[in-house]
């Protein structure tokens, strides 16, 4: 993106230079995103036949046989994924992992952390080791 397509105004003439003539952009056409509320149009006899008020006969006459046969097949592409579910084993293993009782699985950061004595000599000399390499790389 150069200077002047940035929409930036030089002062040419203080750096002594003729000042570049700016290239407009072509306008491109707007268009209005919102639905007419008329409902006129040639998609009025497919939206009727999708709600029911017309027969399939004549919308598909009108409109086209393929658009009736894709939104058919839509609907009923549709319909079958409504009537699918989860199956059985994998919803009892969901219902398996869930707590028994509401609010009992903890935040990890709530949970009581044991250390053991083992663990506890080896943080003490990993933290001694931190303290002696600090000290080394300040001298």
């Amino acid at each position: 993106m150069t200077f002047e397509d940035a929409g930036f105004d030089r002062n040419d003439k203080v750096a002594g230079r003729e000042p570049v003539q700016r290239k407009d952009k072509p306008s491109e056409q707007l268009y209005d995103r919102e639905v007419p509320l008329n409902g006129g149009g040639s998609h009025g006899l497919l939206h009727d036949w999708l709600d029911g008020e017309v027969d399939v006969m004549r919308a598909s006459e009108v409109e086209g046989k393929s658009k009736v046969e894709l939104w058919t097949r839509i609907n009923a592409e549709s319909e079958m994924l409504r009537r699918r579910v989860t199956p059985v084993g994998v919803q009892q293993r969901i219902m398996a992992s869930l707590p028994d009782t509401p609010g009992t699985a903890g935040h990890w950061w709530k949970q009581n952390m044991v250390i053991t004595p083992v663990a506890a000599v080896a943080i003490g000399a990993a933290l001694l080791a931190v303290g002696a390499l600090v000290i080394e790389m300040l001298r």
